[in-house]
């Protein structure tokens, strides 16, 4: 069961993570460069990692993993909104 949890909270983490790496690079070109690119292309190796050491593992120490790779997930959805009310709408500050 916590093997199951594991793969799908990994495969959303994954895909929220490398979405937004993907969107934040498309954004150089209508907004210019922004710090948080960089801090998104490093979040995008926690899941890749996560899912490499599950497969190592083999079932063992899997909570730790299914937390990070949860807060993971929302770290990326706040800093994405604030990366939007920043840099594409120019609202904040």
């Amino acid at each position: 069961m916590e093997t199951k949890t594991l793969s799908v909270v990994t495969a959303l983490s994954m895909i929220f993570t490398l979405t937004a790496a993907v969107l934040s690079i498309a954004g150089i070109a209508i907004t210019g460069f922004y710090p948080a690119i960089a801090v998104f292309l490093v979040l995008a190796l926690i899941p890749i990692a996560s899912r490499l050491y599950a497969k190592k593992m083999k079932g063992k120490y899997n909570t730790p993993l299914i937390v990070l790779n949860s807060l993971l997930i929302l770290v990326v959805l706040w800093m994405a909104f604030v990366i939007v009310h920043d840099r594409v709408l120019g609202d904040c500050c």
